[in-house]
């Protein structure tokens, strides 16, 4: 479960926040039904959010040995990418938390949509991730999963 490590503000009046998490894994990402070879990367594979609502991702969690490169709904690396060394242009969320693989990765925006509420994503907006495997050996990315976990900022009358 996500609890940020500090309080956002509450939602601008008269907009609602709803907390909001979005798991991606074999089930609804065909992706993650096969494995991935030792050395390799996928190409990129979309994160496709609601329509309801625009989403503000506050953390990132990771189960599993893969390695993962995050891209906002822009194109914007949200892990580094210019890195000679294409391994330091992934990160493997688990190594960043002790809850049993899962680790958490808060955002403070800073993005030009982002801000103190987390990294804006417009409604029915996606992410993109791309996957990699720096290990020797196959990966079985049936064992894999990630979430997003944020708000939901549904709009009234006059909300931004």
């Amino acid at each position: 479960m996500y609890r940020p490590q500090f309080i956002f503000a509450p939602a601008p009046a008269p907009c609602e926040d709803q907390r909001c998490t979005y798991s991606f894994d074999a089930v609804n990402l065909p992706v993650f039904t096969g494995t991935l070879a030792a050395g390799q990367q996928t190409g990129r594979v979309p994160l496709r959010l609601d329509k309801d609502a625009d989403f503000y991702l506050r953390g990132i969690s990771q189960f599993g040995a893969v390695s993962v490169r995050l891209e906002d709904c822009e194109g914007n690396a949200i892990s580094d990418s210019e890195n000679a060394l294409q391994a330091g242009n992934f990160m493997l969320p688990a190594e960043y938390g002790l809850t049993g693989g899962a680790g958490l990765v808060p955002l403070e925006g800073g993005s030009a949509r982002g801000g103190e509420d987390g990294l804006f994503a417009p409604a029915g907006g996606n992410f993109v991730v791309y996957l990699f495997n720096n290990t020797a050996a196959d990966i079985d990315l049936t064992d894999c999963a990630i979430s997003l976990h944020g708000i939901k900022r549904f709009p009234g009358a006059s909300c931004q």
